[in-house]
């Protein structure tokens, strides 16, 4: 039978390999990563409001009946087919609409920058360099989301690989360092045994 910290120790080399190889499965496939992803809201969605659909037409045959959760039930159940058949729509919206905000947000930059020239400030050209490439980056993320959200999973794919990585080493380091004390240990308790012998 396993002791707690051995128990604790397998589980912590089996939850750093889970990740090792979902950041593998991002690096190497980010973009069947995001439609996976998508596929498991969608199914998720559909079993949800298929469910929650059930308990209302049962609840119908005893008189509670709501025709609005019917109704949200059905939207949900729609919503989950429709992300399941239309992936990519999904993938691109999130990329766009951090690019919009980006975009709104440069333009204040840049009106901010204007205010701090007029203001007579000697470095507004700063502020005009971090306008412009927030702009050029909410245009970037509207015009190529696809690209910008397999850039994304190719990032947090890399984070996962490191953070499986450095648990593996750091499990392995701490393992030595354990084994080391109890071989310390072991020698001080044959040495003080070993003392009590010669006294005797």
């Amino acid at each position: 039978m396993r002791t707690f910290v051995e128990e604790m120790k397998h589980n912590y080399f089996i939850s750093a390999l889970l990740t090792i190889a979902l950041g593998a499965v991002l690096v190497i496939w980010p973009d069947w990563s995001g439609r996976i992803l998508c596929y498991l809201l969608g199914a998720a969605l559909i079993i949800m409001g298929g469910v929650q659909l059930i308990i209302c037409i049962r609840a119908e045959r005893i008189g509670f009946y709501s025709k609005f959760s019917m109704l949200m039930n059905i939207v949900l159940i729609l919503l989950g087919a429709w992300v399941c058949i239309r992936p990519d729509t999904i993938l691109a919206l999130i990329p766009v609409i951090i690019g919009i905000v980006m975009l709104i947000h440069g333009c204040m930059d840049f009106q901010y920058t204007l205010d701090i020239k007029h203001a007579g400030a000697s470095k507004w050209w700063i502020a005009l360099v971090f306008s412009l490439i927030t702009f050029a980056l909410g245009i970037f993320l509207v015009l190529h989301p696809f690209l910008a959200f397999e850039i994304t999973m190719l990032i947090i794919g890399v984070g996962l690989l490191y953070d499986g990585i450095s648990d593996l080493v750091l499990m392995i380091v701490a393992e030595y360092t354990q084994r080391q004390s109890d071989k310390r240990l072991r020698e001080f308790a044959a040495n003080v045994e070993s003392g009590h012998k010669e006294e005797l």
